[in-house]
């Protein structure tokens, strides 16, 4: 929940900003990205496209946290949690898929 609050308070710091859209977008994506990663890890037990989605997760959130930074360094701060968590949760992942191969 912390995390999530974080995402949103940096979100909206950077909001009405000029020169936001991108930052946004990105911002925007990365919540697409979380939304999907859930239904295709556990709902799907698609380990491997999990990783996938992890991986695009963890790169537009750094990407996001380069562009809140070119706003608003207190906001790109307000994400560096957020990427730790996703760094080890893909480790997390990654580690699942390697252990369980297909057909084992």
């Amino acid at each position: 929940s912390l995390l999530y609050l974080l995402i949103a308070l940096a979100a909206t710091r950077v909001a009405g900003l000029p020169g936001s859209g991108t930052a946004l977008a990105l911002w925007s994506c990365q919540i697409a990205l979380n939304t999907l990663w859930t239904p295709v890890f556990f709902g799907g037990h698609h380990i491997r496209a999990g990783l996938v989605v992890i991986v695009l997760l963890w790169a537009v959130v750094a990407l996001a946290t380069v562009a809140f930074w070119a706003l608003d360094w207190v906001a790109a701060l307000m994400l560096l949690p957020y990427l730790a968590w996703l760094g080890l949760a893909a480790a997390l992942n990654f580690r699942i898929w390697r252990d369980n191969p297909p057909g084992a």
